[in-house]
This record gives C-alpha cells, sequence and structure tokens, in this order.
C-alpha cells in the first residue's frame, strides 16, 4: 500500500531510536557463546563472593537464569552492531509477573536483579539508565553494553552472523488503539482469546516462516555504496501486526533482514535462489483497495494525477493516504508534505481537487478506513506469499512488494495482478524495481 504511518521500517525497532527489548535472541556460535559462559561464570563467582544467595538455585531458575543473561547480552551486541541504539526494558513487576501469550520465559521477578548484577562496577557487562519509580507507572529502563561487553566484542570479533533469534515467541499481535494526542505511542500490545480466524492465520504465519527458513538467501555487499545497512542473514522470522485492537484491521508482516535493507541495497545485493533479486510493487494499492471497498471502478489509470498539480503528484499521493486514515477533514499539510506543494497551494484547494477526481468515493474520504485499507491490503499479500510457495517461488514481502528471482518476476506479477483483483473486486497495477509497469 503507499501509506506508511509507522516512524521507521518496522513495527517495533526504528534506525537510530531506542528500541524494545527482544527476548528471543541468543548467542549462535562459538564467539559469542564464550562471551557468554564467560559472563555466566563470573556472576555466579560474584554472588558466591558477597554471599548473595543462601541456597542453589533449583535446576530450572538456573536456565531461567542463564537463558535470561544470555538474550540480554545477544540483544545489547545486536544493538551495538547495528548502530549503538539504546534498548528499553521493563522492571515493573506488574508487568514481569502477568500472564501473557507475549511474555517470553527471560521475563521473571528476578529480570531486575540480574540486570542488577550485570550492572555492578565489577562486572561491567551492562549499563542502566533507570527511570524514576513512579506510582502506577511502569518503570522503563534504558541499557547499553557495559565496558567489559564492547571489549569482548571486539576480541571476539563479533558480527552479526554469530547472533540469532529463536522461532519462538508470538506471531500474531494485537495492539491497542494509539494515543492520538501521543506521538510517539505506538499502541501497546493486548492480550485476546484465541479463536478461529487467530489460529488461522498463526498457522499461515508457521508455514510461510518455515519457509522463508529454508530459503536459499545470500547477499552481496560489492558494488554498494557505504554506509552499510547491517544485517543478519538468519533474521527471516516474519510476525502479522493487527492494529486498533481488532483483527480486521492492519495485519502487516514485519520482520525479516531484506526489511531492514535500503531499496538500493536490496535491488543491487540481494540474491534468491542463486538469482539477482527484483522488487515488484503495488502501485496505488491503498485508492484502488478503497474503490473496492467503495464497489466502484477507478476512473483513471493513476489516480494521482490531478490537473494544476501534475508537478505535485508525490504530494497528491501523500495528501490523498492521510485523507484515508483521517477521521476528519485535513486542516493542514500532513507533515513532511508542505515542501512538495508550491507556496501558494492550501490544504483545502489540494483537498477539494482530490475529492472532485475521486467523486465516486468521495464519502469514503475522511472516515478513518486506512487501517480497513491496510488489512485487506496485508490478506493480499499473504494469499500471495501462500501461492508462490505452493508454486516453489521465493518471495520476500515488503508491505505492499515483494523480492522474487529476476527469472521469477512475471510468474509473480501475473499472481500479483491475480490475488489484487479476486480479493478487491478491481484492477491492480504492479511495477519492478525503477518503476517501470510490467
Amino acid at each position: 500500500m503507499d501509506q506508511r504511518i509507522t516512524v521507521g521500517g518496522s513495527e517495533d525497532e526504528d534506525v537510530g531510536r531506542d528500541r524494545p527489548f527482544n527476548p528471543h535472541r541468543f548467542a549462535a556460535s562459538e564467539n559469542s557463546k564464550g562471551i557468554v559462559r564467560e559472563a555466566i561464570g563470573l556472576l555466579s563467582t560474584y554472588e558466591d563472593r558477597f554471599g548473595l544467595r543462601r541456597n542453589k538455585r533449583r535446576p530450572r531458575d538456573q536456565e531461567t537464569f542463564e537463558q535470561t543473561v544470555e538474550a540480554i547480552l545477544s540483544d545489547l551486541i545486536h544493538g551495538q552492531l547495528v548502530g549503538g541504539s539504546g534498548i528499553f526494558v521493563t522492571r515493573s513487576n506488574r508487568v514481569l509477573g502477568a500472564k501473557s501469550r507475549y511474555r517470553p520465559a527471560v521475563y521473571s521477578k528476578a529480570f531486575p536483579a540480574i540486570l542488577d548484577l550485570l550492572s555492578k562496577p565489577e562486572m561491567a557487562y551492562v549499563e542502566q539508565d533507570i527511570a524514576a519509580d513512579v506510582q502506577g507507572a511502569s518503570r522503563s529502563t534504558v541499557i547499553r553494553p557495559g565496558q567489559r561487553l564492547l571489549d569482548r566484542i571486539a576480541e571476539h570479533e563479533v558480527d552479526l552472523d554469530d547472533l540469532d533469534t529463536h522461532q519462538t515467541g508470538e506471531t500474531i499481535i494485537l495492539k491497542r488503539l494509539k494515543d492520538r494526542a501521543d506521538f510517539w505511542d505506538d499502541g501497546e500490545r493486548l492480550d485476546y482469546p484465541d479463536d478461529g480466524a487467530t489460529d488461522g492465520y498463526r498457522t499461515q504465519m508457521a508455514e510461510i516462516n518455515q519457509w522463508l527458513h529454508e530459503a536459499d538467501l545470500k547477499f552481496d555487499w560489492i558494488g554498494i555504496a557505504w554506509p552499510h545497512t547491517p544485517i543478519a542473514l538468519r533474521d527471516r522470522r516474519l510476525r502479522r501486526v493487527f492494529t486498533q485492537g481488532r483483527f480486521d484491521r492492519g495485519g502487516r508482516l514485519f520482520g525479516g533482514f531484506w526489511q531492514q535493507l535500503r531499496k538500493d541495497e536490496r535491488q543491487t545485493g540481494l540474491r534468491i535462489s542463486g538469482e539477482k533479486a527484483v522488487e515488484l510493487d503495488y502501485g496505488q494499492a491503498g485508492a484502488r483497495i478503497l474503490y473496492g471497498m467503495a464497489g466502484h471502478k477507478p476512473t483513471s489509470d493513476d489516480l494521482y494525477h490531478l490537473w494544476g498539480y501534475v508537478q505535485q503528484r508525490d504530494g497528491i499521493k501523500r495528501v490523498m493516504s492521510a485523507m484515508i486514515f483521517a477521521e476528519k477533514p485535513l486542516e493542514r499539510f500532513p507533515q513532511d508534505t508542505r515542501k512538495l506543494f508550491r507556496r501558494g497551494d492550501k490544504i483545502a484547494e489540494v483537498v477539494a481537487a482530490i475529492e472532485q477526481k475521486h467523486e465516486l468515493i468521495r464519502d469514503r474520504f475522511h472516515r478513518g478506513l486506512g487501517h480497513d485499507v491496510q488489512f485487506i491490503e496485508s490478506q493480499i499479500m499473504v494469499e500471495v506469499l501462500r501461492i508462490m510457495k505452493a508454486r516453489g517461488i521465493t518471495a520476500l514481502p515488503i508491505h505492499d512488494a515483494v523480492m522474487v528471482p529476476a527469472s521469477a518476476a512475471a510468474t509473480a506479477r501475473e499472481v500479483m495482478l491475480s490475488v489484487f483483483r479476486r480479493m478487491t473486486g478491481v484492477e491492480g497495477i504492479v511495477t519492478q524495481s525503477g518503476g517501470e509497469a510490467l
């Protein structure tokens, strides 16, 4: 789909910003495992020396302790390798003790104590920036690698291929409605009871993830300008994120190393099944899906072409996307779009021009239908992936696009157009990499 409503490239990891702790990360090589083993040994020695434990941990508790240390160190190493952003974790007993489908094994009430141990000056594995203890609020803490961990990363020459992520954890995510007054609110994850729909979505994701886990994917950095986006080829697991507290809203697929790459990096360096990869995008997807929802056929081939705004097509595209998501008429240009228009252009005039061109769906604007549109888009993408899997062709999803081997471009186009037509009732448009229509 054409609009992007999240900040950054994934639902919970934004480049350059502190990101949530990934509790499923683990050490996948002798280099990284050696760092974890040393840390566990030093922590045990420290506890014995200062009498921090009266009794030896039960086997199950010791296993959880070691898994927690490994997850914390592995995610800190990963964060350092991909740019050095901080990682925020919770110290809230309410959160750590709550039963939830999203709660990983390493999130126990002992989690803060393990963080504190790793942060001791004698340990120096972790640096903590602990938020003030405010009654009624979760304590959010930002952690970064301590000097000892930084030294070990350098000594062991650890890179991203020394880490991996467990193929566990919930793949069907439900987020609550965002607080519109809070720009940074990304919508808290909600627990939910399973039913036939969620079981079906989860089964689909399991099949897709197993397929991608076994795919022949390689990457060649030759010819790609610096700086390079740090990636790990093992990072292939996708999750489906539903929004507004409903399973018929949102539903986009997030995850996979290819989604983190810049477009030029993907198109130049990615190899699928030994072939150069090409990117196929749905053009004007959001607007065309909206026409399908209204039961009408699009009135032109280019839904963003407006007389009087021919040079402002990119701006028209962005404003129209905002009109699909908005719940009331726009009173100002959406963020970062004013520069796409002429000095004398006014938002009311732009909105009126869009409504005039799209008279058949005028009543669908400013009704907050963006997440409904996004759900249909996500259903289309899941179906495309399932058909490509059945045909033995690897396809990597990027929201409203797929990366496929160059030799499979024609087949992928046929599948994408067929599924779009079947699920929306209108014709779709598919473009390849540089923007040429196929």
